[in-house]
């Protein structure tokens, strides 16, 4: 017996005989349609949705692309033509980071020219404090390595670190980590009186993350950070770092709920 055929419309579909015809909105998972060609990109109300976009919201193809090139890269340096529960890190449309499951199949039309289909969705993974404090710990710990190199060697850190770590007009939000991070929203329980921004260097000190490098993340300068750390101990009465530390780590680590009025 012979599989029947699937054809995917854009549009309403039509009844046949022959095949089993289905409309992009009936996929019941997030999809996206990329016809190589003509650069252009069709999203089903599912792919819109995740996105972050309005349905039948322009996709700034160029946009996506500046912003994802290692998404991008997955895809150009695949070497099958089915690419099967991969995940990537994207930022979407509206600048929000996430982790992203996808598959996806290559298939060269005749008329149409090379088209991919992509289901995505996402991922389970999340940013989380202590995450991102190891990995710019071995950031700094590679850019260590650069004087022992020849100029090669140094393009291709440097282009790596681009790459992964982004450039400060992607840096990850304030609200991008405290939506997600469990020990943000204990602090915020425990210490009600702090802002967002407060909140956030409490959690990534909390991990032992050094100054400096909570200040990459934040874009922010060093001197900054020890103003933000001095006004949140004249605000909750600690007396120096070492106290506001001891303090964020009994309330973070502990098993009990700890509020503190």
């Amino acid at each position: 017996m012979n599989s029947p055929k699937v054809e995917i419309r854009l549009k309403k579909p039509v009844q046949s005989k022959e095949k089993i015809i289905i409309g992009v909105n009936e996929i019941p998972f997030p999809t996206a349609i990329f016809f190589n060609e003509t650069r252009k990109i069709i999203l089903n109300k599912f792919g819109y949705k995740v996105l972050g976009l309005k349905d039948n919201e322009d996709f700034d193809l160029e946009s996506w692309k500046s912003k994802n090139n290692s998404f991008i890269d997955i895809i150009s340096n695949r070497k099958e033509n089915i690419i099967s529960n991969q995940k990537a890190h994207i930022v979407l449309p509206n600048g929000k980071h996430e982790f992203m499951s996808f598959s996806m199949t290559h298939v060269e039309n005749l008329y149409l020219g090379n088209i991919y289909i992509i289901n995505f969705t996402k991922s389970t993974e999340k940013y989380t404090v202590s995450s991102l404090s190891s990995l710019y710990n071995i950031q700094n710990e590679i850019s260590q390595l650069k004087p022992y190199l020849n100029r090669a060697g140094k393009n291709k850190i440097d282009s790596l670190m681009k790459k992964h770590f982004r450039d400060e007009s992607q840096q990850l939000t304030l609200d991008d980590i405290v939506y997600y991070k469990k020990e943000l929203r204990k602090i915020q329980q425990a210490f009600p009186s702090l802002s967002h921004r407060e909140v956030i260097l409490c959690g990534l000190l909390v991990n032992d993350m050094e100054t400096k490098n909570i200040a990459s993340i934040t874009n922010r300068t060093v001197d900054s950070i020890f103003v933000t750390i001095h006004r949140i101990n004249k605000k909750l009465n600690f007396l120096n770092k070492k106290d506001l530390m001891d303090n964020l780590k009994e309330v973070v680590f502990s098993k009990e709920k700890t509020v503190i009025n």
